[in-house]
């Protein structure tokens, strides 16, 4: 059997993807050894602290392969990566280090950091083929992928109206797309799926005053949003307080994938306003206003609190942070902390 690579990149912005590449398309080849080897997951703090580098010089008594996956290295200095170079130059064949260059595509290509473009272990790489480069799931590649993803693991025949469907509805993401197909194979008849089915496992649409609401509180505009929850008159109901729920937290999922730089598809008419919100919220606050969904959620499903109160308190906290003013947020953090039993 051929010999597993001494190590090998993974350029690509779909983590998951370049992952399934690896366990499945690659690893598996070699067999049991490597598919039931211990896997470990080291970070850029772990290339500047040496933990990875300890672990590559550890010897171990007991005799087991291990696969070591380096995540965000296209975060790593020319310096770190001279390092990790010189560490590779002394392969050890029980060690499968795998690193996973995972920054955003530069005008729709794959840009490789000119950190590691001239270090000896990537041209080393590059001459034995142990590289996988992929776009990810793009705008001109989606339908090919689906469908042949649907195909090999559901045995599903994406017809193209159902195929114009997901690509209206999902992100992007490799994730998100086999999570939808999986769920798609449990209604398949004969290896279909009918577009109407589809429609409804994709395509959730809550009310048009929900997009009014969110558009007035991106703007700060308590008057106004205050203003439209009475004027619609039925912010008391469950079903709206979740449906409010989960149209905003699809709003941050979309703030945090611009913050963090990775591909969305957005219309052209909302891609300045996104990427501004994205800029001024931060990391942090696109957290903030995701816990106080999670709790508001929690807090009405538990029976601690009536969905008016809740709404009320959600609304009010999230416009703080939206016109910057987060230093004194509801009490929506404690209603897990201080009245669990």
């Amino acid at each position: 059997m051929e010999q597993i690579a001494g190590f090998y990149f993974c350029h690509c912005p779909d983590l998951q993807m370049a992952k399934e590449y690896m366990e499945d398309d690659y690893i598996a080849s070699f067999g049991e050894t490597w598919i039931n080897a211990e896997r470990r997951t080291f970070w850029t703090e772990d290339i500047q602290n040496n933990a990875f580098f300890s672990a590559l010089d550890m010897n171990s008594f007991e005799k087991k392969n291990k696969i070591f996956y380096v995540r965000d290295c296209h975060e790593l200095t020319a310096e770190q990566w001279k390092k990790i170079s010189q560490a590779l130059g002394k392969p050890r064949p029980d060690i499968f280090s795998v690193f996973i260059i995972h920054n955003s595509l530069d005008k729709g290509k794959l840009k490789l950091p000119a950190a590691v473009q001239k270090q000896k272990c990537y041209e080393f790489a590059q001459k034995k083929g142990w590289i996988y480069e992929s776009a990810g799931i793009t705008e001109h590649n989606f339908a090919q992928i689906i469908k042949k993803q649907a195909m090999a693991k559901y045995g599903l025949n994406l017809a193209n109206e159902v195929v114009n469907i997901l690509k209206e509805t999902l992100a992007p993401d490799y994730s998100s797309l086999n999570n939808v197909l999986a769920q798609m194979s449990l209604f398949a008849e004969q290896g279909e799926v009918s577009p109407s089915v589809v429609a409804q496992l994709t395509n959730y649409t809550p009310e048009l005053a929900l997009f009014d609401i969110i558009k007035k509180i991106e703007s700060g505009s308590s008057r106004e949003v205050w203003k439209l929850l009475l004027k619609n008159g039925r912010q008391t109901e469950d079903s709206f307080l979740f449906a409010f729920i989960a149209v905003m937290m699809r709003e941050m999922r979309t703030l945090w994938k611009i913050k963090a730089k990775e591909q969305v598809f957005l219309p052209n008419s909302q891609i300045a306003n996104k990427t501004a919100l994205a800029a001024r919220f931060g990391f942090t606050n696109i957290s903030k206003i995701i816990s106080l969904l999670c709790f508001a959620e929690y807090s009405v499903k538990s029976g601690k609190k009536a969905p008016l109160e809740t709404f009320e308190e959600l609304i009010k906290d999230i416009l703080k942070i939206y016109k910057k003013d987060a230093s004194q947020l509801e009490t929506l953090y404690s209603v897990s902390d201080s009245q669990q039993g």
